[in-house]
């Protein structure tokens, strides 16, 4: 079968239809995410008892699994118990009702903190350990620190490796259409399937994502340099 451009150019319109879903999906669980994962840097540094090593098994665990195996347990999870807790809360409100982009936001999420709180780590990890000691001198507590002078010096180093994570992240949004989430591979897919015009909406769905991502990237890299061209660097003096 001959590819056909007009089926293509409907599946690319249907796609792009969703795209606005598939950029609030992917920002909002990115921004929690990567909150999240400063956070959860900081634990794991610091050694912080006990949740430390709950924080290193989860993640240990997590990163062992695939993204689609995680994703469909937890929408079967969802499926089997949610109108259980919202009656057992008196809520009215089903499955139905809500949809499944909570499982998303959920699960991207996770997929962020996942490579980002790595990635933060070993930026604090850079961080000449003088400095932290030079901090303490002069009375300055574990909040200053990190705040006045182990943060700036952080951000630089954990840029580059921060913007492959997230690539990676948005590049695993398409997975979500295996749990009725409509973004831009189900919104192509949906024009596709009375034409059965498969391979065009695919190519479709790979040129919004070439286009979405490289702006997205082109974006952060001037965001890098805007903010982070004065910055000093770890292990400067």
């Amino acid at each position: 079968m001959d590819f056909s451009f007009p089926n293509f150019k409907e599946c690319l319109i249907s796609g792009l239809v969703y795209l606005p879903t598939t950029i609030k999906i992917a920002f909002i669980s990115i921004i929690i995410g990567t909150v999240l994962s400063l956070i959860v840097a900081v634990i794991l540094f610091y050694k912080v008892p006990v949740i430390s090593q709950l924080l290193t098994i989860f993640f240990t665990i997590y990163r062992a699994i695939p993204m689609m195996v995680i994703l469909l347990i937890f929408h079967l999870m969802y499926i089997m118990y949610f109108n259980d807790i919202a009656t057992y809360f008196h809520s009215s409100l089903t499955v139905n009702d809500v949809g499944y982009n909570p499982i998303a936001y959920l699960v991207m999420t996770l997929g962020t903190m996942t490579g980002v709180n790595e990635c933060f780590r070993g930026a604090l990890s850079s961080v000449p350990k003088i400095q932290f000691e030079a901090a303490q001198s002069i009375g300055l507590t574990t909040t200053q620190t990190l705040r006045d002078i182990i943060l700036p010096q952080m951000f630089p180093v954990a840029f580059p490796s921060y913007l492959s994570n997230i690539i990676g992240v948005l590049k695993g949004v398409p997975l979500l259409s295996s749990i009725g989430v409509i973004e831009v591979m189900q919104g192509a897919l949906l024009a596709s399937t009375q034409s059965y015009c498969f391979i065009e909406a695919y190519t479709a769905v790979a040129l919004i994502y070439v286009a979405f991502i490289s702006l997205f990237t082109i974006a952060l890299e001037i965001i890098e340099k805007k903010i982070f061209v004065h910055q000093p660097t770890a292990g400067s003096v």
